[in-house]
């Protein structure tokens, strides 16, 4: 189940617990270089206070995440399939 962690107007930030980690997810609405700034802050201080490492799931296709879940900081670590065969990325960020 996701749990909102960080609640905006602009986007909404969930952590996922599940195989005993942190899965973060987030829903944007409104895109700017002020979001941007505000989101990247945002996610440095959550991470800072969560103290242990945040995992986010890549699907391989998908350039524009790519480039979003790189933009906060995530540092890619392995491929993984899923159970339906569909190979996924796992990137993570913090201790």
């Amino acid at each position: 189940m996701k749990t909102p962690v960080i609640i905006t107007d602009d986007y909404v930030v969930y952590f996922e617990y599940t195989y005993n980690s942190t899965f973060i997810h987030c829903d944007c609405y409104r895109w700017s270089k002020a979001v941007k700034l505000k989101l990247k802050s945002d996610i440095d201080k959550l991470v800072e206070l969560h103290r242990k490492p945040i995992y986010a799931v890549h699907d391989m296709d998908d350039k524009k995440h790519l480039k979003f879940i790189e933009m906060l900081g995530f540092k890619y670590q392995f491929d993984f399939p899923m159970d339906s065969g569909e190979m996924k990325q796992l990137f993570v960020r913090g201790k």
